[in-house]
C-alpha cells in the first residue's frame, strides 16, 4: 500500500462563539480543537501554480502519437515553434496569426497551446476546422490522446459516460468545444476564452451569415484581456482570410532568421538561395538525388538538409519593422496581435530538394496549378494571377518578314523547324484553321505559316494534307499532325469523327475547363447519328479531352515573349491586300482581334470571353499547342545535338565542428 502523505498541522486561535453551550465548553477544558483536511479538488484550486512557458510544458507533458517521430514532444525538431508558442502567452497578446506552409507542425503546436491552457489558463475553449470529418478526426487522433497520455492532463478527465465525445469534452474544470465552418450553430451562443481556427483559408464562404472566423471571434468578447485567438492557415489568394489577417490585422509581423553553421551570420532563408545544378532540369532527378542545397548569403558555404536544420536551431524571430528579437519587441511595443510567416523550407520534414522539385515541376509543365502549389505550399505566400488584356498592336508586333505560307529556313545549315502542325475550329458552315511551324527544344519557338477559312472538309484536305510548304531555300515541309474540334457545332461531331477515322494524323478534340492531366484519352468505337443510334467507327478513334485552362495559360505566356527572345511566337508578314486599287486590311488584323478576345478571371481561375467576341483563331492556336504536345516537339533536339548530361552539385566543404546533443538529430539525414 502507498505510504500516506504526512499531514501538515496549522493551529488557528479563534474566539469562542457566544452560541456554544457553557457546559460543552467546560467539558473540553476551555479549549476546542477541530481537525480538517483540504480535498484534492480544493488543493488543486488553491495551489499556487508556477509560471511555465508553453514550450517547456510541451516537452514535459506532450506525447505525440501520429508523427514520423513519435514519442515525447521535442522542441529541437521544430525550433521555430518554441519561441512562437511562448510569444502567444506573452502578457497583452490576444491574437496570433500564422501564415505557414504544410508540414511545419503548426497544428501540433496549436494542440500544445490547448493542453497548456487546460493547466495554466483554464476556460472554455473552441477549436474550429474546415469540415466536420476533419474536426472529429483531430479530436479522436490528437486532442484526446494528448489528455490520455499526459499524467498532468489525465487527472482533468472525468471518466463519466458522455463527457468525452467527438465534438465536445467536459473536463473537471473547463469545456472544450469542437466546431466546423459549415455549422453556424456550433459557433454561437457560448463564451470562449481560447479560440483556435485551423486552416481558415479552407473555410467555405457563407452568403447568409458573417464569415465563420468572424462568428467564432465574437464568442471571445466577454473574455477580452484574458482571451487568446490563434488563427493559422496555408495561404491561397491575396484576399484570403489568413493573408488579410497577416498583412492588415497584425500589429507586428515576424520572420525567422537562421544562423549559418559556418560563419554564424543571421539571415532570412529565401527561395532565391536554394540552388541546384544548372543542367538539372528534371524535377524528379533533383528530388531523387537530393541535388538542392542552400547558399549562405554571407559566406561561400552551402547547406544540405542537415546543415539547414542546424541553421534553424540557431535562429530567432525578428520583427520586420523594428528589427527587434521577438520578446524584445513584445516587451517594448506591447502588440495585441502578432503574425508569423513560416515557409516550408524551415521545416525539418521538408527537404530543400522537395522545394526545388515543386518549382521545376511548374517550369516544366507551365500549369498555373503547379505555380499556385509552389507559391502557397512552399513560399507560404498567396498566388494572384495578374494577366493584362492583350492588345492587338502587341500581337501584330510579332510579325516577321516572311510572306504568308513560307516556312522559316535553316540558319548556318541547322534546321529550325521540327514539324508543322494545324489547329482547326469547327463551325456550323465553315472551318477556321491555323498552320504553325514549331521549333526544337523546350522554348518552343514557333512561326505562323498561314491562317484562314475553309468551307468544307475537301478544302481542309487540300490545305493540310496535300499542300507542300517550302522555306526560302526550297526545302519542303508537310503538316505532321492536325487537331480538330469535335464539339464545335451541333451536327458536326459525326462528320469530324468520320474525317479523323480516315486520317491517322488527325486528332479529335474536346475542351474541358479543368481536369487532372493536360490531356486525357477517350477511346471511341461508335458515334451517334441524328436519330441517336450508334454507328460503328471503322478501326475506332481516340478522342483527346484537353485541359483548356492549361493550354490557354501557356499560350498567353508565349504571347508576352518579346520578339527575338527564345520562344517567340512569330507571325508571318501582315502586308495589306489591294483589290481594285483599294487597300484592305490584312488577314492578320482579324487574327489579332480574335487572339485578344479571352481574358483570365483570377476569381474563378478560368478563361472567359466577357464581350463574346469571335475567338476562332485563339482556339486554333490552342489546338496547335495540343498537336505539338502530342508530337513531343519540346523534347526534340536539332540534328547533331546530344543531350547534356546532368551533373550533381558539389557543395562547398563545411568546416569541422563539435556536435552538440541538439545537432546530433541532424545527422539522422546523413
Amino acid at each position: 500500500m502507498p505510504t500516506p502523505r504526512p499531514l501538515t498541522r496549522r493551529e488557528l486561535s479563534l474566539p469562542v462563539p457566544a452560541w456554544l453551550p457553557k457546559a460543552l465548553l467546560d467539558r473540553c477544558g476551555g479549549t476546542v480543537y477541530s481537525l480538517f483536511r483540504f480535498s484534492d479538488a480544493e488543493r488543486a484550486v488553491l495551489r499556487k501554480r508556477r509560471p511555465e512557458a508553453p514550450s517547456a510544458w510541451a516537452e514535459k507533458n506532450r506525447i505525440v502519437r501520429m508523427s514520423s517521430i513519435p514519442g515525447r514532444w521535442q522542441n529541437i525538431i521544430t525550433p521555430y515553434l518554441a519561441p512562437l508558442l511562448d510569444g502567444l502567452r506573452f502578457p497583452g497578446v490576444e491574437m496570433g496569426i500564422i501564415c505557414k506552409g504544410p508540414q511545419t507542425a503548426v497544428t501540433e503546436g496549436a494542440i500544445n497551446i490547448l493542453g497548456h491552457s487546460a493547466e495554466h489558463a483554464p476556460g472554455p475553449a473552441m477549436v474550429v476546422y474546415a469540415d466536420k470529418d476533419t474536426a472529429k478526426d483531430i479530436m479522436r487522433d490528437r486532442i484526446m490522446p494528448m489528455f490520455e497520455d499526459s499524467r498532468r492532463l489525465r487527472r482533468y478527465l472525468t471518466g463519466a459516460v458522455g463527457d468525452e465525445s467527438t465534438i465536445r469534452v467536459n473536463l473537471r474544470h473547463m469545456v472544450i468545444f469542437l466546431g466546423w465552418a459549415g455549422s453556424v450553430a456550433r459557433m454561437g451562443s457560448r463564451p470562449i476564452r481560447l479560440l483556435i481556427l485551423d486552416e481558415i483559408d479552407k473555410y467555405p464562404e457563407s452568403r447568409k451569415e458573417a464569415s465563420p472566423e468572424a462568428l467564432a471571434e465574437k464568442r471571445t468578447i466577454t473574455w477580452r484581456g484574458r482571451r487568446l485567438i490563434l488563427k493559422f492557415s496555408t495561404p491561397t489568394v491575396e484576399n484570403g482570410p489568413i493573408w488579410v489577417a497577416f498583412t492588415e490585422e497584425a500589429h507586428a509581423r515576424f520572420d525567422f532568421h537562421v544562423a549559418c553553421p559556418s560563419c554564424g551570420a543571421m539571415q532570412v532563408m529565401l527561395f532565391d538561395g536554394i540552388r541546384w545544378p544548372e543542367d538539372a532540369r528534371d524535377p524528379e532527378v533533383v528530388l531523387k538525388d537530393r541535388l538542392a542545397v542552400y547558399q549562405c548569403a554571407h559566406c561561400p558555404a552551402v547547406w544540405d538538409d542537415a546543415d539547414r536544420d542546424m541553421a534553424v536551431r540557431g535562429g530567432q524571430w525578428v520583427e520586420r519593422g523594428s528589427g527587434l528579437e521577438l520578446f524584445s519587441h513584445l516587451e517594448t511595443h506591447r502588440p495585441g496581435k502578432i503574425g508569423f510567416h513560416i515557409p516550408s523550407w524551415l521545416s525539418y520534414f521538408v527537404s530543400l530538394s522537395e522545394v526545388a522539385h515543386a518549382f521545376l515541376k511548374w517550369k516544366k509543365s507551365g500549369r498555373l496549378k503547379d505555380l499556385k502549389d509552389f507559391m502557397n505550399q512552399h513560399k507560404a505566400e498567396p498566388w494572384q494571377e495578374r494577366r493584362a488584356e492583350r492588345q492587338e498592336d502587341a500581337i501584330l508586333a510579332l510579325c516577321d518578314d516572311r510572306p504568308r505560307g513560307i516556312v522559316p529556313g535553316p540558319v548556318d545549315g541547322v534546321p529550325r523547324v521540327a514539324a508543322l502542325v494545324a489547329g482547326i475550329d469547327t463551325q456550323a458552315a465553315y472551318f477556321r484553321y491555323v498552320i504553325r511551324a514549331y521549333g526544337f527544344g523546350e522554348t518552343e519557338e514557333s512561326w505562323l505559316i498561314q491562317a484562314g477559312t475553309a468551307q468544307a472538309f475537301s478544302a481542309l484536305d487540300e490545305l493540310i494534307w496535300k499542300n507542300v510548304y517550302r522555306d526560302a531555300q526550297g526545302n519542303e515541309y508537310r503538316v505532321k499532325a492536325a487537331v480538330i474540334d469535335a464539339m464545335g457545332a451541333p451536327g458536326r461531331t459525326k462528320q469530324v469523327y468520320a474525317w479523323c477515322a480516315k486520317r491517322p494524323q488527325a486528332m479529335a478534340y474536346q475542351g474541358k475547363q479543368n481536369q487532372a492531366t493536360p490531356i486525357a484519352y477517350s477511346p471511341l468505337e461508335f458515334f451517334p447519328d441524328v436519330r441517336g443510334s450508334k454507328i460503328k467507327i471503322p478501326g475506332g478513334l481516340l478522342r483527346r479531352r484537353v485541359d483548356t485552362t492549361f493550354f490557354k495559360s501557356d499560350l498567353a505566356e508565349k504571347l508576352t515573349i518579346a520578339p527575338g527572345d527564345p520562344g517567340t511566337f512569330w507571325l508571318h508578314s501582315d502586308v495589306a491586300q489591294r483589290r481594285n486599287g483599294v487597300e484592305h486590311e490584312g488577314l492578320l488584323l482579324d487574327y489579332a482581334r480574335e487572339m485578344c478576345a479571352e481574358v483570365f478571371n483570377p476569381e474563378t481561375l478560368a478563361w472567359e470571353n466577357p464581350k463574346q467576341k469571335p475567338n476562332h483563331f485563339w482556339d486554333c492556336e490552342i489546338m496547335c499547342l495540343v498537336a505539338a504536345w502530342e508530337l513531343g516537339l519540346r523534347h526534340r533536339r536539332p540534328p547533331g545535338k546530344d543531350k547534356q548530361a546532368i551533373g550533381k552539385a558539389t557543395p562547398a566543404p563545411m568546416p569541422a565542428r563539435n556536435l552538440s546533443a541538439g545537432e546530433r538529430l541532424a545527422l539522422r539525414r546523413r
